[in-house]
């Protein structure tokens, strides 16, 4: 599941400071699979794909550093595994929740169904606003998508995660929207003139 190489072979985990942590994310992430879902081997190369993009490649910050990423999985993909990323792909995009179900299980599977996800996050959207202060958001891919991603970082044990953008970008919104799916209760602390 590793696959930095160094000039010397396969980079040490322990030698790469702080990839330790980030390995480990990788392998919790693929461990948390449900078992019916991935019963085949391409099933489990598109979690390892998930996992590899959800631990890596949010922590990029170019396109072309997530392109560079994607051409590295893929080659891996076609080395060491003999898949083709046309094989691995079967929907627009490869994402894994566990929210899809709603029920008390909960299992992680693979979101195959673009607007079956859309329309399941704007359900939770709408019992959000009637439970709590509304929030006027609009649902499309790319937000569901950002959503997924928060799921995914609270359900994994000490999950924390640091959320960049401009102002008025959503990322309190989706943070909200993502702990109410993740059934946590959020709390926050508003700084005033007498806070002490």
């Amino acid at each position: 599941f590793f696959f930095f190489q160094a000039e010397d072979g396969i980079r040490d985990v322990e030698r790469s400071r702080g990839l330790g942590d980030v390995y480990k994310r990788q392998i919790q992430g693929i461990c948390s699979a449900h078992p019916p879902a991935t019963q085949n081997a391409v099933s489990m190369l598109r979690l390892w794909w998930h996992e590899n993009t959800r631990v890596f490649g949010d922590r990029l910050t170019t396109p072309g550093d997530r392109t560079a990423l994607a051409e590295l999985l893929g080659a891996e993909l076609e080395t060491a595994f003999e898949c083709s990323t046309a094989d691995l792909f079967n929907a627009e995009r490869i994402i894994f929740g566990d929210y899809m179900q709603g029920d008390s299980e909960r299992p992680y599977v693979q979101i195959s169904d673009m607007k079956m996800l859309v329309e399941r996050i704007e359900q939770y959207l709408e019992d959000y606003n009637m439970e709590m202060k509304p929030m006027r958001l609009v649902m499309f891919l790319d937000a569901c998508d950002h959503v997924s991603r928060i799921c995914r970082i609270l359900r994994q044990p000490q999950g924390n995660a640091l959320l960049l953008g401009v102002g008025g970008s959503g990322r309190q919104s989706l943070a909200k929207l993502a702990s109410y799916i993740s059934i946590y209760k959020c709390s926050q602390i508003e700084v005033t003139k007498g806070f002490n």
